[in-house]
């Protein structure tokens, strides 16, 4: 027993040792209308992710946030997280290309509302990412093949599923730092 722990141990300091720990995720604020509504709606999110790259082609990790709109006496507040895997299948230089594998969860709550509307999904998105230094990236994902089961106003209220392909609106920037 000692030796097999002395070969775990022996792994997991190796595995660590080649590691690489990165921070990313965005901001944002946005304040808009639409043109058959005088009423304005004031959005916001803040959505940071942390990985765990454990060699050059495969990394773990998790995105997280939090968001939310208002709009006059309403107003809504999310949050989420999203633990994942991403595959590096094509590198070349400084330009790499990658899929990614999520499984997300968001609760989100209107001001208004007596019960909580809860999301779980899963979805495979592809991106790309170019670094400039050895520190600091530039990631795209973009698309997603997803499934995702809704719980509008709560589990007491029906349930809806969705399965889907999406190319055209879901595109995502977001600078990288390695430590």
């Amino acid at each position: 027993m000692k030796k097999f722990l002395f070969v775990v141990a022996a792994l997991a300091t190796s595995m660590a040792a080649s590691a690489q720990l990165w921070v990313s995720g965005g901001l944002s604020l946005t304040n808009g209308s639409n043109w058959n509504v005088e009423k304005s709606r004031t959005s916001w999110g803040i959505d940071p992710s942390i990985g765990y790259a454990l060699d050059d082609a495969l990394e773990v990790g998790l995105d997280f946030g939090i968001g939310g709109w208002s709009q006059d006496e309403a107003s809504n507040f999310r949050f989420k997280v999203a633990p994942f895997v991403r595959y590096t299948f094509l590198s070349e230089g400084d330009f790499s290309m990658f899929v990614q594998g999520a499984v997300n969860y968001t609760y989100s709550k209107d001001k208004n509302a007596d019960k909580a509307d809860w999301t779980f999904g899963v979805n495979v998105r592809p991106g790309v990412k170019y670094a400039f230094t050895d520190n600091f990236a530039m990631v795209a994902k973009f698309g997603a093949l997803y499934f995702s089961h809704d719980h509008p106003d709560g589990p007491s209220t029906g349930s809806q599923n969705s399965f889907g392909l999406n190319f055209d609106t879901d595109l995502e920037f977001s600078l990288v730092y390695s430590f």
